[in-house]
């Protein structure tokens, strides 16, 4: 830039070299004139008649330098610090004139000291760059002032201040380093130092390497090139959408990053528009990821559109696109979607719990639940309580129900759940206290079962429970809890409101409705309800061949057995000779279990010797007139065994003579 002063001299400003040196050092500072803004030189210009005189700017004034010839001096066209000091940085201009003729350049100087630890000052590095891969020459920087015609000086290079032993592909010759393959660990601080008029002089390179000079444009990383995004705003709010981009290293151009709405630049558009600064996201060897925001102050109607991020480089130019859409109605959408599928949820999960509830609840109960028979210091799990069989009635209709409440129930409670229960018939001995026993093993149960047939109901099967203050005032307070058993359809069959005040006077009562073959399996809904209902215990199953030994003692287990010797002895006699009766005891052994709830093991129809009692024990109440054979003359049937039927002895059967000792 040429200027004219106010007293008519040429300024052509500051030149763009300038003169770099730490404290201390030699420095020469020439008049630029002589080298790049007039075709003389200054023996030319002094033989005319025009006189070289230098200045130091301070601030905008210029005064004459001095020259004390101790620290600085002046040689022809230029000035020698012969130690450069840190005061000596700034503007030296140096004017040529005469009376008719006047120009002027300023050269700028900057001095600093060495960084703490370091053989230089980053802010007066030279820089020198390099392609991996390529061939490099690294020379030592202005030192041509230090140089006579008669000998070179004696460089020394250090890599970031220290000596370096250099690989195989580096080579230092003179003031210069050459390396025949640049790779990304050459990059760093190389200085070079030799020493004039007995001082050191330092010139330090800053070098760095790139990557391969590209040849393809930037890439968009979002939005994506060729793919337009959509980003639903709601109106009146703030928005920011950010424009990444790759760019290749492309030599010293910057990266070209800018929004456009249609045709128009967003610096043409309104104010509560704008773009924010170009951010670098990512450098590496003159690669960079670089994001420019384009910022809403608050999105309008007007500014729902399509809008275009361009990038672009010397190797061409690419474009993405994103569209402002408006969010109200996806809002709504959304909502109702999330709402629908929490409901829905919440029904599936209502729905799981409802099926699935007692499922649930057993498996907590049987994992982390507690042992309930643990300190109640209770001996019985549940007194089940059922109808007997009436032996003049073996031939009714309703077999199925006693079946269930005779062997199915017990079986399954005590030999798959290993619960333990007290049944009368098969545990308590009729006698003269029977009513204070039968209380007393109630009291010792943790639950009450009823088993609801129709001969239970018919026979008011709870009466006893509704006699004995003791008992009535257990079912009334809720001290034990109560599990009605329905085997059948009862309205209709019974006069039920009866079973209805029954089920009003007990406090604690669970209702399970057996529902014949179909609540059979183990895994249907009533074994799973009335598990649930019995107390809380981690399963032990029980063998199904394991026996009541005599060394058990319970309630009554100080009661003694008696040899059944005159049964057996009888009994197996007639086997022999009325062998042929086999129908007879196949029909009627369900029935006669009722009254022996012993286990069975496997005897032959021959007599049973005596070696063959052991002590092992069954508790029975079998009527006599049954055990010997004996049924009531009373029972007239038409079936083809009715002479059988009517003998006053009949022979048992192999299971019947299963039981060694008995009790009455």
């Amino acid at each position: 830039i040429v200027l004219l002063s106010v007293d008519g001299c040429i300024d052509w400003s500051v030149d763009l070299k300038t003169y770099m040196a730490l404290a201390g050092e030699p420095v020469r500072v020439k008049c630029a004139l002589f080298y790049s803004y007039i075709r003389t030189n200054y023996s030319m210009a002094q033989s005319t008649g025009l006189r070289l005189m230098w200045y130091k700017n301070k601030g905008d004034l210029e005064e004459p330098i001095i020259f004390s010839e101790v620290r600085m001096s002046k040689d022809e066209d230029s000035i020698w610090f012969h130690s450069v000091e840190l005061q000596d940085s700034g503007f030296y201009t140096c004017v040529l004139r005469n009376s008719t003729y006047c120009m002027k350049v300023s050269m700028s100087l900057t001095v600093a000291e060495n960084e703490s630890g370091l053989c230089y000052n980053s802010k007066i590095r030279y820089l020198e760059k390099s392609e991996v891969t390529k061939r490099k020459t690294i020379s030592c920087p202005d030192i041509e002032d230090y140089k006579t015609a008669s000998q070179e000086p004696d460089v020394v290079w250090y890599k970031e201040c220290e000596p370096k032993m250099w690989r195989s592909v580096v080579i230092q010759k003179g003031n210069t380093l050459l390396i025949q393959e640049v790779q990304e660990e050459d990059g760093g601080n190389y200085t070079c130092e030799l020493k004039f008029e007995g001082k050191l002089i330092r010139r330090t390179v800053e070098f760095k390497v790139t990557a391969l000079l590209t040849d393809k444009p930037p890439k968009p990383l979002f939005p994506m090139e060729n793919q337009p995004t959509v980003i639903d705003v709601q109106l009146g709010n703030p928005l920011t959408v950010a424009c990444k981009a790759f760019f290749g290293f492309s030599g010293e151009s910057g990266p070209m990053i800018y929004w456009m709405k249609g045709e128009k630049f967003i610096e043409e558009l309104e104010g509560h528009i704008r773009e924010g600064e170009v951010r670098l996201l990512r450098e590496h060897l003159g690669e960079k990821e670089v994001e420019l925001t384009l910022i809403f102050d608050a999105v309008e109607e007007a500014d729902l559109a399509n809008y275009t991020c361009h990038v672009e480089n010397r190797n061409g130019r690419k474009h993405a696109s994103v569209l402002l859409r408006k969010k109200d109605l996806i809002y709504k959408i959304e909502l109702a979607g999330g709402l629908g599928a929490i409901l829905l949820l919440l029904i599936l999960l209502v729905t799981i719990y409802k099926c699935y509830n007692i499922e649930l609840m057993l498996f907590y109960r049987q994992n982390f639940g507690g042992d309930e028979a643990a300190d109640d210091n209770k001996e019985y799990d549940a007194y089940l309580s059922y109808t007997k069989v009436d032996p003049d009635a073996l031939d009714r209709d309703n077999n199925e129900e006693e079946q269930f409440a005779l062997e199915i129930l017990p079986d399954v409670l005590e030999k798959h759940y290993g619960y333990k229960l007290f049944i009368p018939d098969r545990d308590l001995i009729p006698s003269g206290t029977y009513i204070e026993d039968l209380t007393r093993c109630v009291e010792q149960s943790r639950r009450l079962i009823i088993v609801l047939t129709p001969d239970y109901v018919l026979r008011r099967g709870w009466s006893i429970f509704e006699m004995e203050n003791r008992l009535h005032n257990m079912l009334v307070s809720g001290e034990i809890k109560v599990i009605l058993i329905e085997c059948t359809e009862l309205k209709g069959k019974v006069n039920y409101h009866e079973v209805e005040s029954l089920k009003h006077t007990i406090k604690l009562l669970s209702v399970v409705k057996w529902k014949g073959p179909k609540s059979s399996k183990l895994n249907s809904k009533f074994w799973k309800r009335l598990v649930f209902e019995m107390p809380g215990k981690k399963k032990e199953v029980v063998s199904r061949h394991q026996v009541l030994d005599s060394a058990e003692q319970g309630l009554f287990g100080d009661l003694q057995t008696v040899p059944s010797l005159a049964v057996t002895g009888t009994s197996g006699t007639l086997v022999e000779s009325r062998a042929g009766l086999g129908e007879f005891q196949q029909a009627d052994s369900v029935h006669l279990r009722h009254y022996c709830r012993g286990y069975e093991y496997d005897v032959s129809a021959a007599t049973l010797p005596m070696a063959s009692v052991s002590n092992h024990h069954t508790y029975c109440n079998i009527p006599l007139a049954l055990l010997n054979g004996q049924l009531p003359l009373n029972n007239a049937t038409k079936d083809p065994q009715e002479l059988h039927r009517n003998s006053p002895l009949l022979p048992l059967s192999a299971k019947e003579l299963s039981f060694t000792s008995d009790i009455w």
